[in-house]
């Protein structure tokens, strides 16, 4: 019996390994380059995406159109043509209620000299707001307006971002105060009375003033 020859075996073996081995190299290789080329493909599409002109005017169009229904949500409640109340508010605007006021800041002899002009959506919030006559509604106001103004420092009072933020918080906190009531269960409301949702249409700083 003849035995079989294991070194031409192994030899036969060795090249056959080889063999599947470049092939196998062959094929990543093969599937890098494909990979890279995809991957050019992708940078060179965004790139092209970014310096085209029609795109960019496409997504600036939407960005003001989103703007722009972001603010056509927040005045939808808006009366139109609502008569301003007392002699500060103008014929077909809003009524504006100015406030004045002098406070004490943290540091001997330092003062905050304020005016702000209050914008109202809702007429009649507006008519008793400006009133020459004392009202309800505006003592309420003239007393949160003092509150969230009292009490600064003199290097909070310097600082443009704190003058921002009390021109937001007082808008908030009059919105939230003077919000209409939610109907009755069974009691209906007239669309021509509706009052807006947000009474207050802005807060201006008009002067803001320190004195030290």
């Amino acid at each position: 019996m003849k035995l079989p020859d294991f070194k031409a075996l192994g030899l036969k073996k060795l090249i056959i390994f080889g063999a599947i081995a470049l092939v196998l190299l062959g094929g990543l290789g093969v599937g890098g380059v494909i990979l890279k080329k995809k991957i050019a493909a992708r940078r060179a599409a965004k790139l092209a995406a970014a310096n085209d002109p029609q795109k960019l005017a496409a997504e600036k169009a939407a960005a003001e159109a989103a703007a722009a229904k972001a603010n056509s949500e927040e005045d939808e409640d808006e009366p139109a043509g609502a008569e301003g109340g007392g002699h500060e508010g103008a014929a077909g605007g809003p009524a504006v209620m100015i406030y004045q006021k002098i406070v004490n800041l943290d540091r001997k002899n330092a003062y905050l000299k304020v005016e702000m002009h209050i914008l109202f959506r809702d007429p009649e919030l507006g008519k008793a707001a400006t009133s020459e006559k004392p009202t309800p509604e505006a003592s309420e106001i003239r007393a949160m307006l003092l509150e969230l103004l009292s009490g600064k420092t003199l290097e909070e009072a310097s600082d443009i971002e704190t003058r921002e933020f009390v021109r937001k918080e007082i808008k908030d906190k009059l919105n939230e105060k003077f919000a209409p009531k939610p109907p009755k269960p069974g009691e209906k409301v007239d669309p021509k009375h509706k009052k807006p949702k947000k009474p207050i249409k802005d807060v201006l700083v008009v002067d803001w003033a320190i004195s030290a």
